[in-house]
Formats: structure tokens, C-alpha cells, sequence
């Protein structure tokens, strides 16, 4: 199976680059979810970097959930790696029937949606419950969670 690694190291900015717009002092915002954006920390080369790793780590995980066609393929990786014929068939077969299905925008941004319904909200909310965060700051984080495992997985299901 052929990944595209150039669209995912460019899906991989997408963190840093909504971060930018999400949380600096010129956020879009600020004046909506009145949080002091003051409390967040500036962007420099270690935050680029953290978010950059994130957005690594978020396109390596989404993958597997947005590319449905990866599971069929990682059933025969082994015997593909130590030669079978008969493995690589199948799974060319496969692959030349049903690669391109669910491959698209919109699929991946319904993935998007569910890993940030069912991944982020349960970790920002129990935050929530031990007194960390605020109900409004929650909710600021969240909807950058949300916006970003959108497109994120849209650009995956597209792309790569």
C-alpha cells in the first residue's frame, strides 16, 4: 500500500498552524470564549515543535481509524514481508477492487469528528471534574480539538 509521506508531513503542520490562529494574542476568538489568551503560552521554537509532534502523532493515529483499507492490509503485512506470493495477490486484488472506497474529504472528516467526540471530550472533561480547568476554557480547548481532528481527518482520507 502506497502512502503519500509528503502530504503527511504536511497534514502534520495543521496543529501548529490552527494553534496560530486558536491561541495567540490576535486570536479570532479571544472576544468570543473571553478568555485571557495572556495565561496561554507564546508560540516559539519549542512550542512549534511540540505542536508539530503532535500533529505527527495525531496523523499516525488517525490514519489507522480514517483508512479502513490499512486493516485489510495489515492482516498480511508479515507473510508480504517474508514473501508470499499468494498474500501479496490477495491483497492486490483487494486493493485494485476497493482501494479508493471511503476515500474521500468528507469521510474523513466524519472520522474526524467521532475520534474528537470520543477521544478529547472524555480527557477534557474529566479535567473538568478534578478542578483543573474551567467549563469555558474547556470548551475554547475542545472546539480547537475538534476543528483540528476535522480537517486533520478529512486530509488524511483525501491524501494520504
Amino acid at each position: 500500500m502506497n502512502l503519500n509521506y509528503f502530504a503527511f508531513a504536511i497534514i502534520s503542520l495543521v496543529p501548529l498552524m490552527l494553534s496560530y490562529f486558536w491561541y495567540s494574542e490576535n486570536s479570532l476568538f479571544k472576544n468570543i470564549f473571553k478568555i485571557e489568551l495572556n495565561s496561554l503560552p507564546s508560540l516559539s521554537l519549542k512550542y512549534f515543535l511540540l505542536y508539530y509532534f503532535m500533529g505527527v502523532t495525531m496523523v499516525y493515529g488517525y490514519m489507522n481509524l480514517v483508512i479502513h483499507q490499512l486493516g485489510f492490509y495489515e492482516l498480511f503485512f508479515t507473510d508480504i514481508m517474508l514473501g508470499n506470493e499468494e498474500s501479496k495477490q490477495v491483497v492486490n486484488e483487494f486493493l485494485s477492487k476497493y482501494g479508493t472506497k471511503h476515500r474521500h474529504f468528507f469521510h474523513g472528516v466524519f472520522h474526524g469528528g467521532i475520534i474528537a467526540f470520543g477521544f478529547c471530550l472524555p480527557m477534557l472533561v474529566m479535567l473538568k471534574i478534578l478542578g483543573e480547568i474551567s467549563m469555558k476554557r474547556m470548551f475554547f480547548h475542545f472546539t480547537y480539538l475538534l476543528v483540528t481532528s476535522l480537517i486533520i481527518g478529512g486530509l488524511i482520507s483525501a491524501f494520504i
